[in-house]
């Protein structure tokens, strides 16, 4: 990698999809989302729809692997109406406008991979594009159209949640950092921790507060860490309590780059990493093929970790 281009770290999360009608759940084919889209909304125009000032858009859906293992890709756009960012230059202090058509805006797009046998949704995350929230708003405007009452249904993307969170956190040796906060405690939490989880509660009685969050972390030193044994027997009591707590996070170094191990609720994602040219968007093509790859039972078989974790 040079000057000319740039290493771009993407994230992918992963849910399960549910429909909810009249009080009753399961999970749902949204291979059949896939297919009215096709079906009814050939021209890109009728996929549009706005959002927060701002407009969102299932750009392309195709099958991948037909013959073996198949996948569905989605890729998502959300184009800008509002504030558009400035141009600048090296060596002028003013700002410009970028120059777009009347019909043209700044984009920020997502891929996301469904897989029918287990019913999961893969999703790249781009802040900056369509959050859970907005995808499954423009999933179920277009599912419950032209549907009474009565007849729609909410469609759901449901995190998925790793089990075997405790067990990695009790692996790390070394452990950069702790953190945790306690939920809302109605009265103070009576001497029932044996580790120094007690001792900071105890600290915060005077406060009239409602919860405790602390983190304990070393120095930059890549030979400082924190006490294992001592965080592993805080971890244990945090396990065994998970109703007095919102959340815990241990921070290992044991790989050589920080991961963090959410105890409670971890949601299961994996990183995936691209060189892209200085100036350049990051091909969406190039990311779904990615996806596929990493997911794809033909290939890295990502898909048996998820599996474990349904």
């Amino acid at each position: 990698m040079d000057e000319k281009s740039k290493l771009k770290k993407v994230n992918f999360d992963f849910f399960q999809v549910w429909k909810i009608h009249d009080d009753q759940e399961n999970v749902f084919d949204f291979d059949d989302w896939c297919e009215l889209m096709n079906a009814t909304k050939k021209k890109l125009d009728d996929r549009n729809i706005g959002y927060n000032g701002d407009i969102i858009r299932c750009n392309r859906i195709y099958v991948a692997n037909e013959d073996k293992n198949p996948v569905t890709m989605l890729h998502f756009l959300r184009m800008r109406r509002g504030t558009a960012p400035a141009v600048a230059n090296l060596n002028l202090p003013k700002l410009s406008d970028v120059d777009l058509k009347a019909d043209e805006y700044i984009a920020e797009d997502a891929s996301a991979l469904f897989d029918s046998t287990n019913y999961v949704l893969m999703l790249q995350k781009n802040i900056f594009s369509l959050s859970v929230k907005a995808l499954q708003q423009y999933v179920n405007y277009f599912w419950n159209e032209g549907k009474s009452d009565d007849e729609k249904e909410e469609i759901e993307f449901r995190p998925i949640l790793r089990k075997d969170s405790y067990n990695r956190s009790k692996k790390a040796n070394k452990i950069n950092s702790f953190s945790f906060k306690t939920a809302n405690m109605v009265k103070p939490i009576q001497s029932i921790f044996k580790t120094g989880i007690q001792n900071i509660i105890d600290s915060a009685k005077g406060y009239d507060g409602v919860s405790v969050e602390i983190k304990i972390s070393t120095t930059r030193s890549k030979t400082s860490i924190l006490d294992s044994k001592k965080v592993h027997d805080s971890v244990d009591e945090i396990v065994s309590n998970k109703n007095l707590f919102k959340k815990a996070v241990v921070v290992s170094g044991d790989s050589g780059h920080s991961e963090p191990i959410e105890l409670l609720k971890e949601k299961l994602s994996c990183t995936r990493e691209y060189v892209i040219p200085i100036k350049a968007f990051l091909d969406p093509e190039v990311v779904e093929q990615d996806m596929i790859e990493k997911y794809s039972p033909n290939n890295d078989k990502y898909k048996e970790i998820v599996d474990d974790n349904l």
